[in-house]
């Protein structure tokens, strides 16, 4: 392999194929169904697209604990913020990445559009109420603007000279469990675009002149890595029917478990059965890659998805203090 091949945004999923303790260092925690993971990535790989430096993951089930996602949103959020910036009351500009008219694009400006923006307020309010100095923009896509994202913010930034950047994004994932079920927190920054192939100017600390953290939710898939996760659903669907200790369980699970063996991979699933995962991904690849390197997909409660994630992220930022 001389490529990485997976398609995701999400470092718990680019990873997999990474050497824990020599390309990455891994901490889990668990707060009843909502659980927080570090990935402290130490050198860049062929293997993984991802950057060295901090990707912290919060993944839940369903927005039945909304207030749990929201705390340790916030408690991880502050933590970044206070380690990337020295000041008390540092100046942050907060971007909203993507296509507001597109919904599995737009979680970055509709997220913005609820922060509250606290600029312009006299200083005495600011620091009465211990508001960070906030700025926001939407800078919309190169599509309507006709400008790269990063130039425009690079004009900001020299405008306003901020402490710290913070751009908020739509990511793609490689299952679809992961669709808007996880928000990602980094150190490293962003390129806006790049889980889709748009590959646009990067938003970061080397491009930018100040540290950028970049958070992200991931709305979309792509065929290939739907595919793929179905293959794997097959093949554990057929393990339980086998095995008459799980068999009645079958079709009252939300994923099955265990892997056929290869006699039985030989006769049910026939010569892509006696593929390796590896080879399994890279021949649909090269199958689908020419006809959907357009086609991405998400999930069909999207709206609602959009609404409740922009509003819990907006909110969560609104109540840190400094």
């Amino acid at each position: 392999m001389s490529k990485y091949y997976t398609r995701s945004d999400l470092a718990i999923e680019s990873l997999s194929y990474a050497t824990k303790d020599k390309d990455y260092k891994h901490q889990r925690k668990e707060d009843g169904l909502v659980a927080i993971e570090t990935f402290d990535i130490l050198q860049t790989s062929e293997y993984y697209p991802h950057e060295v430096g901090r990707y912290i993951e919060i993944s839940f089930p369903d927005y039945q604990e909304l207030e749990k996602i929201s705390y340790h949103f916030q408690k991880q959020l502050s933590s970044l913020i206070k380690e990337k910036t020295q000041k008390l009351d540092p100046q942050i500009l907060i971007i909203g990445l993507g296509n507001h008219t597109l919904t599995s694009d737009a979680i970055g400006p509709r997220t913005v559009f609820q922060i509250r923006a606290t600029h312009h307020y006299p200083i005495e309010e600011r620091h009465r109420h211990q508001y960070y100095d906030v700025m926001c923009i939407a800078p919309g896509v190169m599509a309507h603007t006709g400008m790269e994202t990063a130039d425009l913010l690079l004009a900001l930034v020299q405008e306003f000279q901020p402490d710290l950047i913070i751009a908020i994004d739509a990511l793609c994932a490689q299952s679809y469990e992961k669709i808007c079920r996880v928000i990602q927190m980094n150190t490293v920054g962003i390129y806006p675009g790049s889980g889709i192939g748009n590959h646009r100017k990067s938003i970061s600390e080397l491009t930018m002149g100040v540290p950028v953290l970049a958070i992200g939710v991931p709305t979309v898939i792509h065929v290939s890595s739907l595919v793929s996760d179905v293959y794997n659903l097959l093949e554990g669907y057929f393990k339980e029917s086998l095995d008459p200790s799980s068999a009645l369980k079958v079709g009252k699970r939300k994923r099955y478990e265990g892997k056929l063996n290869e006699v039985q991979r030989r006769l049910i699933l026939g010569e892509i059965g006696q593929l390796s995962e590896q080879k399994r991904i890279q021949l649909l690849n090269e199958v689908l890659n020419p006809i959907e390197s357009q086609f991405v997909m998400s999930d069909k409660q999207i709206d609602f998805d959009i609404e409740m994630l922009s509003k819990l992220l907006s909110s969560s930022i609104n109540s840190l203090t400094y």
